[in-house]
């Protein structure tokens, strides 16, 4: 599995990603958006990332506090299909309604040739958070989603039975 984009705007989850077949054709792509909510470490993931735009974007690290991220964008490039990421977030402004939506320069996860600068790659840490992310992703596809409260469950069971002879959930 590869992911090509991760999203969480508005309480939805957006995954876009492909499966490698087995008889070498192009892979298969799947896309979904889904309304259940995520366990909390998803929604976390994403925002272990504002740290990555303050830094990509050249903003000020006080502005760490200031950015939402909403999603990443995923490619793979290269021979060796190296796994590269442009990060989209949005900052909160002081003076406007409304936010500065911020895209942070695709950077690759090492240089698609030899000799190439690393510099002008992700680093290391941030290669961690994408891989942090993308295992959540694949853990919200699998279906693990935020712990039911059981005890509004049984609310709800209650309210809907009528009637002695019903099973009460205790």
């Amino acid at each position: 599995m590869r992911f090509l984009k991760i999203k969480f705007k508005d309480g939805k989850v957006f995954i876009e990603y492909e499966v490698k077949r087995q008889d070498d054709k192009d892979p298969d792509q799947f896309s979904f958006s889904s309304a259940d909510s995520p366990q909390p470490s998803f929604p976390a993931a994403l925002q272990a990332l504002a740290e990555d735009v303050v830094e990509m974007c050249e903003l000020a690290e006080t502005d760490t506090v200031k950015i939402e991220v909403k999603g990443v964008s995923f490619s793979y490039g290269g021979a060796d299909e190296i796994m590269g990421a442009t990060i989209v977030a949005q900052k909160r402004l002081r003076y406007s309604n409304t936010a500065l939506n911020l895209n942070t320069p695709h950077k690759a996860s090492e240089p698609y040739s030899e000799g190439g600068d690393e510099s002008l790659c992700l680093t290391d840490d941030c290669t961690k958070r994408l891989t942090r992310l993308m295992d959540e992703a694949k853990q919200y596809i699998e279906g693990v989603r935020a712990q039911m409260d059981l005890f509004a469950l049984k609310e709800a069971v209650d309210e809907h039975l009528d009637g002695p002879e019903q099973v009460r959930v205790h």
